[in-house]
């Protein structure tokens, strides 16, 4: 599964589609894994303006990004 940061495209997309989001303030998030509840109205608003399916539990708990999970041998 995409991790909420590969459905809005990446760090610098996100963050253009947020708005008011420096990519650098993302690109911290993607380390993290950790996005601060009290952006998770904001980043599931504009989720729905850009027709991105997310959910709340996506934003809780940040799957990895598809190309950092072990590939089954």
């Amino acid at each position: 599964m995409a991790s909420v940061f590969q459905k809005f495209g990446g760090i610098r997309p996100m963050a253009a589609k947020l708005g008011d989001v420096p990519p650098s303030t993302v690109k911290s998030w993607h380390a993290k894994r950790q996005i601060p509840a009290w952006r998770h109205a904001s980043i599931l608003a504009a989720a729905a303006q850009h027709g991105i399916d997310l959910s709340i539990s996506e934003l809780t708990t940040i799957a990895r990004d598809v190309e950092d999970q072990p590939q089954a041998a």
